[in-house]
């Protein structure tokens, strides 16, 4: 989207008025901060497109920035605003000039444009959980996390192959020169920038992947297998419900979360002690939930006539 689409979001006369006591010349301030809002939502929207094309949700992009739009209007408007309200003696005259009164509005407008800074930030890193869903730590508890992992297993497992068989060409054309090798190395996949580095003359590690990017990938191969099949037994395991006083405990290993049900509300002590093991309370399930753990599970068991 183009930036002039976004000016009318900002009323012209708020613009002026907001620097009317600030600049001699507040129609050029205010129209210089209606093209600054104009070219930031521009700046932001051409970013979450391309997070978007990443994360493979092009469909989510238009009602992503459409909330972010309005929240954003939203702030910059309530900081010209606030603005409007300062004043300059230069602009005023130093006669009788209100000095505790000009600080105060002062402050507010700073206040009001750090709240600016801080929406921003904050919506543009929501905006990007949505959009970017593959960059998600992945949750033993998530429907989707067997996929997720197996995905990145797959790709580091080719990566590894990769590294190997980068290195496997560069020894064996080591002595046909420079250009030979980087040639073989995009013939086999790599990009031509990655094959010029890999045989860069006078590397100080020598040429091709170092020995600790490839212990490191293995490494990191043997973690995800590992928790792959943890999860697969977890998720193969059976879910318990257990009984006690005022209380069912339900153990659910493939959601990865137990759950406590109480008939009244817990006392004070009790909450806190939830609270303190990592029970949240759920109202759309109306218990207290917590991850699977040694901690989570002592405590909901303890609560049950055994």
């Amino acid at each position: 989207m183009e930036a002039h689409q976004f000016l009318n979001d900002i009323p012209n006369a708020l613009a002026v008025r907001a620097f009317q006591g600030t600049s001699f010349s507040p129609e050029k301030r205010g129209e210089s901060y209606r093209n600054d809002y104009a070219q930031t939502l521009a700046q932001d929207f051409a970013e979450m497109t391309q997070q978007a094309a990443k994360g493979g949700t092009r469909d989510k992009v238009t009602a992503a920035f459409a909330r972010y739009r309005v929240g954003y209007a939203k702030h910059y408007q309530a900081w010209l605003g606030s603005h409007g309200r300062c004043i300059s003696w230069m602009i005023t005259g130093p006669s009788n000039f209100p000095t505790r009164r000009a600080q105060k509005w002062s402050a507010a407008a700073d206040s009001r444009m750090q709240a600016l800074i801080d929406f921003r930030e904050r919506a543009k890193r929501a905006a990007l959980r949505e959009l970017r869903p593959d960059l998600r730590p992945i949750m033993a508890g998530d429907p989707d996390a067997i996929e997720r992992l197996s995905v990145e297993l797959a790709t580091l497992e080719h990566r590894q192959e990769n590294m190997k068989k980068a290195n496997g060409v560069i020894r064996k054309n080591a002595s046909r020169g420079h250009d030979a090798m980087v040639l073989s190395l995009v013939e086999i996949g790599i990009a031509p920038d990655t094959a010029a580095q890999l045989v860069q003359p006078g590397r100080s590690r020598g040429w091709g992947f170092a020995s600790y990017s490839l212990s490191n990938n293995s490494a990191n191969i043997r973690r995800i297998r590992a928790r792959l099949q943890r999860l697969e037994k977890m998720r193969a395991l059976p879910c318990k419900e257990r009984l006690g006083e005022g209380v069912r405990i339900e153990e659910d290993p493939p959601a990865n979360r137990v759950r406590l049900f109480f008939e009244d509300r817990p006392d004070a002590a009790t909450r806190e002690s939830l609270k303190s093991t990592g029970f949240r309370w759920t109202p759309s399930m109306g218990a207290w939930q917590a991850t699977i753990n040694q901690r989570s599970l002592r405590l909901a068991r303890s609560f049950a006539a055994i």
